[in-house]
């Protein structure tokens, strides 16, 4: 077993009993109704990537024309490397997530990721397999040209994991630890707002491992009350079963003005600061 299936196991048995002893919001659904739309997806998601994005891998990783700016620094350097790898990794993901929301046809996708209405590690992998294909292409010529070898690549995607389970867990941390763990990652609270109702902060807190991106690029927002956040997509006030997240992308997207219409909870400036 490689050590990203090691990792996901753990984070998902270890994070999943923490959100169901501890839970920050009270679940109205059963674990089977919950979890089961997300496991298909992750199922498919999964094969998908396999079967195309792991054949890319060792494609660009067996090029020998282009050794790539790290490839002089991967063995004397390699702390160096590491932390390269892994600031170029994160700050793309940071941006292709932006663009995910900022952009109609990505949009049209990534939706299918907010419409989770009680999140939960599950949450993590509720991605339409497309939007999972697509967002891993432009890392390709990334990892060709900067020469970013397999260990570190394979590094950053364990971290990841387990810090996309850690925060979309439902998992209870205690206020002050989250608060002081979002300066340098992305929690549970931080990331509770990026799935809030109100599109103001569904655009924002794009992170996911680093948060300071959201800091740095003036996409950051806290709520005061996270206990007051309403998880969704006011437009999906249902729960929606795997055949209709796939199909999803190609409904019709509603205006601005009339999800701000659909809008039940508004944000009082008391409970929301934005960096």
């Amino acid at each position: 077993m490689n050590p990203k299936s090691i990792v996901l196991i753990a984070s998902i048995l270890g994070f999943g009993l923490l959100e169901n002893l501890l839970p920050f919001f009270n679940y109205r659904r059963s674990l089977i109704a919950r979890i089961l739309p997300n496991v298909v997806l992750a199922i498919v998601n999964t094969l998908a990537a396999s079967v195309s994005i792991t054949f890319l891998l060792q494609w660009v990783w067996q090029q020998t024309t282009i050794t790539g700016l790290l490839s002089g620094i991967n063995e004397q350097s390699p702390a160096i490397a590491a932390l390269v790898t892994f600031v170029v990794l994160d700050f793309y993901i940071y941006w292709w997530h932006r663009l995910m929301h900022t952009s109609d046809l990505g949009w049209r996708f990534h939706r299918v990721h907010h419409t989770e209405l009680e999140m939960n590690v599950s949450s993590a992998y509720r991605f339409h397999f497309l939007e999972v294909l697509v967002s891993n292409l432009p890392k390709l010529p990334l990892i060709l040209l900067l020469g970013i070898a397999p260990r570190y690549f394979i590094a950053y995607d364990v971290v990841f994991t387990a810090i996309v389970c850690f925060h979309h867990s439902n998992w209870s941390l205690p206020k002050r630890i989250d608060h002081l763990l979002s300066y340098i990652t992305v929690t549970p609270n931080f990331h509770r707002v990026h799935h809030s109702q109100i599109m103001a902060e569904t655009n924002s807190n794009y992170g996911s491992v680093f948060s300071w991106w959201d800091r740095l690029f003036g996409t950051f927002r806290q709520r005061q009350d996270p206990q007051g956040i309403k998880l969704g997509l006011v437009e999906f006030p249902q729960s929606l079963n795997p055949i209709e997240l796939w199909a999803l992308p190609f409904r019709p997207l509603r205006s601005l003005q009339s999800l701000q219409s659909l809008q039940s909870l508004k944000s009082p400036e008391s409970s929301e600061t934005r960096a």
